[in-house]
């Protein structure tokens, strides 16, 4: 009898440990999305791994950054197969992207979707902002922000967890663009919606000295290609811009691409061929790849707003970062650009997993308050 007392007694501790921890697990890390409380799970594991084995090589990163380091190189690159449909293969990458897992949607954010029209093309996007009342459509502090996923695959579902991290810290509203994607439609196709959006958001009251347009990877080089546009249509720019690991040279003419090739975690070198491909469409072989209407980084930057770059060195998007601040400096933009030694292809993105990605977006916020005055 005794015996079963003990193990009754046991079992009752064991379930109340159990019940617990699943409430405080879920809290602590601001979620119940079981995928994500998984991945949070074993970074931290391997965080406080990484307190007692140091990286001689790179004594400045931190066991957090390490860690999530670490769990990319479990989770393999897709593998480009050049025999395979395009657009199947394309499919097949989307299906793959894990962005709403490392990144999901907070409970409290609020996503509203409009539909925008400029002579006679509609583009949808969505209102993000971190409280739960519907964001207000004459805030006076506005960020149009331009997905990455090399113009293959991103959406508001991917991005708004992060989309909604940046109105919390930044204190603003987000705009989310749903751009069409390659290979169904090749550039200039999402520099076409994001001008649509643009001169619509103009035409609707909202003037250009409300406005902020931020990007990562394609997504930053979709920016510069914006903003190209708007000068080029003699449209007022934006208060700011701010790119992150921006894709901006299809000719890949940076050292970068083969001096990190090794050490790039997030892009494979050898994939960035048939991505161009898909970009430019069809017609892809009768396209120059420095053609400014394709890469920014071959265009004008005379007349930019005030322009922050990030970029890491372990990413082979590092040379397009630096030449596109090199160009834009020489040009007589206000340019910012930090580097992040020893960092990945867009680490802000994961600002809930490392301090080098948090440290980046106080950054960006400390420079784009005063643009807004």
């Amino acid at each position: 009898m005794a015996f079963f007392n003990c193990l009754f007694s046991i079992i009752k501790k064991l379930t109340i440990l159990a019940v617990l921890v699943a409430i405080v697990i879920p809290i602590y890390y601001n979620s119940t999305n079981p995928k994500y409380l998984g991945l949070r799970l074993l970074h931290s594991l391997i965080s406080i791994k990484n307190t007692f084995v140091s990286d001689a090589d790179r004594p400045m990163l931190s066991p957090e950054y390490r860690a999530f380091e670490s769990m990319l190189r479990r989770r393999p690159l897709f593998q480009i197969d050049p025999n395979l449909d395009p657009l199947e293969l394309a499919k097949n990458i989307r299906a793959s992207f894990p962005l709403d897992t490392i990144m999901p949607r907070s409970s409290s954010c609020h996503v509203d979707k409009h539909a925008y029209e400029n002579e006679g093309h509609t583009v949808d996007a969505h209102w993000i902002h971190h409280e739960r009342a519907k964001p207000k459509l004459d805030a006076d502090r506005i960020i149009i922000y331009l997905h990455g996923g090399g113009y293959i695959v991103g959406d508001v579902q991917a991005y708004s967890g992060f989309e909604c991290h940046l109105s919390r810290l930044f204190n603003v509203t987000v705009i989310h663009l749903e751009y069409r994607l390659v290979p169904e439609h090749p550039l200039p196709a999402a520099v076409d919606d994001a001008l649509t959006l643009y001169r619509a958001l103009l035409h609707g009251g909202i003037p250009a000295s409300r406005l902020a347009i931020m990007g990562d990877s394609a997504g930053g080089g979709l920016t510069l290609l914006t903003i190209q546009a708007l000068l080029a249509h003699r449209l007022p720019i934006p208060r700011a811009a701010v790119t992150m690991s921006p894709w901006a040279d299809f000719s890949a003419s940076g050292q970068s691409y083969t001096r990190n090739r090794f050490t790039d975690l997030m892009i494979r070198a050898e994939s960035i061929a048939w991505g161009v491909q898909r970009v430019l469409g069809p017609n892809h072989e009768q396209i120059p790849r420095d053609d400014p209407s394709y890469s920014p980084l071959f265009g004008s930057f005379k007349g930019f707003p005030p322009l922050y770059i990030t970029v890491g060195t372990a990413e082979i998007l590092e040379d397009d970062a630096k030449g596109v601040a090199n160009k834009a400096r020489a040009e007589e933009v206000d340019i910012t650009l930090e580097i992040g030694q020893n960092l990945m292809h867009v680490h802000p993105l994961f600002v809930n997993y490392f301090p080098e990605a948090r440290d980046t977006l106080d950054n960006i916020r400390r420079w784009l308050e005063p643009k807004f005055r």
